[in-house]
């Protein structure tokens, strides 16, 4: 291709149209080809392979590229943990939680590059809700592990970690997702299992402030209430506390029943999780304007988009009985739709400003390109800064797309002894959809036991 004559000075330069399309190639390498592995992850899941399903996600490491070592983390973190492997999924999260905290305050550099292009060519970080979100699954690891007391210090950095990074915005701009009610439900739980006075005292305040969570914010915002398990735990630790507390509690659960702590102390405790459903995923909107001089503005950004699942419910069997349904403690989906809506107008406020910085470049490139190489030169540079600039005006659509949707939760107490547990999975109208044998379990008075269910389909 023959270079345009620089009419100034008689040399040949570069075309235009070559300048931008080498920009152009490097934009959209910039995109995320790891979620082409996706579907294969959820097919693997869907039949219980989550080891093998962790092993794909390091087989294609280099598909995730350095600015998503975030997501590689994360998808290998939640595998390891459904597929038993504690240890390695423990691992996993704590580096993607330390990238996190390295990205928390975000480079000036890298925020320049973006806006001549998108936000995909940053380092991902996380959308909020998954930076707590790996404590919540770092604490269950822990807890099949054998450690309750690291287990306790992961339920308690969820709240303190959104603390700290509320405190960061400006009080007009924090999130609506400011405390964590599933949190403190599970630091409340693990605190009881100490069984000292100031074990119990504190699985007391836990489960208080829990109860505040669900009714002030979990409920007014996700339509989730307190749990029965909630419910059951604030009344026996508020009846150890005193009868100030215990009316307390009865005022707020009237119907539910109170267990003695000598009574649960005799019991066995199961304590059972389930994961269940398909986080939403991100797709991209955007707005059109057409400028004066007929140039389009392309204004890009992200909004989620609810993904679909047959296994709304789960109920759980001992020794072939019913013995409870579980109930939805932590509304994952919905936090993330409902924080995506919160901050909205500052991601458009953004790309409304990337967007017209792309259409004055192009102005002036024009300008200039005019000067030098005439009028062809300079109308072929605005069709094609046009162009280059509505294909890079791309909205960033990572997320953790390996989450499920929400977490179910449910506690049976048993007599001392061998029992048979199994699990049956629901759709919205109470049908078995599946089942699922977890089993034989030998439990001894006081002991508690925790099973760790998931669903996506």
């Amino acid at each position: 291709m023959t270079k345009p004559i620089d009419r100034e000075t008689g040399k040949r330069h570069a075309p235009p149209l070559l300048i931008w399309l080498v920009a152009l190639m490097w934009i959209l390498a910039a995109c995320s080809p790891h979620v082409k592995l996706y579907p294969k992850i959820e097919g693997l899941t869907r039949q219980g392979k989550f080891i093998e399903a962790a092993k794909l996600v390091e087989k294609n490491r280099d598909k995730y590229a350095e600015r998503n070592a975030v997501l590689y983390n994360l998808d290998r973190g939640l595998l390891y943990h459904y597929g038993g492997d504690y240890e390695s999924s423990n691992r996993a999260f704590a580096a993607a939680e330390a990238r996190m905290d390295e990205l928390f305050t975000t480079s000036i550099a890298g925020e320049a590059g973006a806006f001549l292009s998108n936000d995909n060519t940053l380092p991902y970080r996380g959308e909020d809700f998954e930076a707590v979100t790996i404590n919540i699954y770092r604490a269950l690891n822990y807890l099949k592990l054998g450690d309750t007391e690291a287990a306790l210090v992961e339920a308690r950095k969820v709240n303190e970690k959104l603390e700290y990074i509320n405190s960061n915005y400006p009080p007009d701009k924090r999130n609506v997702y400011k405390e964590d009610g599933f949190a403190r439900l599970l630091a409340g739980i693990l605190y009881e299992l100490g069984g000292t006075r100031d074990d119990l005292n504190d699985a007391y305040i836990s489960n208080r402030m829990a109860l505040e969570n669900y009714r002030g914010d979990f409920f007014p915002q996700y339509g989730v209430d307190a749990p029965a398990l909630l419910a059951g735990n604030l009344l026996t630790t508020a009846a150890f506390m005193g009868r100030e507390e215990l009316e307390q509690a009865r005022k707020a659960f009237p119907n539910s029943e109170l267990i003695p702590l000598r009574d649960l102390s005799a019991k066995g405790r199961l304590y059972f999780v389930h994961f269940a459903g398909r986080s939403p995923i991100k797709i991209e909107g955007a707005i059109h304007a057409t400028m004066p001089d007929g140039y389009l503005m392309k204004i890009a950004f992200p909004v989620y988009k609810r993904r679909g699942y047959t296994v709304t419910g789960s109920k759980i069997l001992v020794n072939g009985r019913e013995a409870i349904r579980l109930e939805a403690a932590e509304p994952i989906g919905s936090i993330a739709v409902k924080n995506l809506e919160n901050r909205k107008l500052r991601i458009k406020i953004k790309a409304v400003a990337r967007a017209t910085t792309k259409y004055l470049a192009t102005l002036v490139a024009e300008k200039a390109v005019k000067k030098r190489q005439g009028e062809m030169a300079a109308l072929l540079t605005r069709v094609t800064g046009n162009v280059l600039a509505a294909v890079s005006e791309q909205a960033d659509l990572r997320s953790w797309e390996t989450l499920p949707d929400k977490i179910l939760v449910g506690r049976v107490l048993v007599a001392p002894g061998k029992h048979r547990i199994s699990a049956h999975f629901t759709n919205a109208g109470g049908g078995v959809v599946a089942r699922k044998d977890l089993g034989s379990v030998e439990i001894k008075p006081g002991q508690a036991q925790f099973f760790i269910l998931y669903t996506n389909y």
